[in-house]
């Protein structure tokens, strides 16, 4: 999981995803992390801090479940198939 408080001086750390919420409005994380990622590399989440929306990639399976939940807002890139 990639966190930074200066973004110009960015700090990568290992966890566990389930662990990731407690970095949610935390004062002392300073921010909670803009990216995400597997172990393996299957998937990638990846939120810049200045825009409007968070970017997912990954196996199908996951993809569509998050396109298909009703709790997400989510949409299909143009330029992915």
């Amino acid at each position: 999981m990639l966190a930074a408080v200066d973004f110009d001086d960015l700090r990568v750390q290992a966890g566990r995803l389930g662990d990731a919420g407690i970095l949610y409005d935390n004062p002392e994380a300073g921010f909670s992390p803009s990216n995400l990622w597997a172990q393996d590399r299957s998937w990638v989440l990846c939120t810049d801090y200045d825009l409007w929306a968070t970017k997912v990639a990954g196996p199908p399976a996951l993809i569509e479940a998050l396109l298909n939940d009703p709790e997400i807002e989510a949409v299909r890139l143009p330029w992915a198939p």
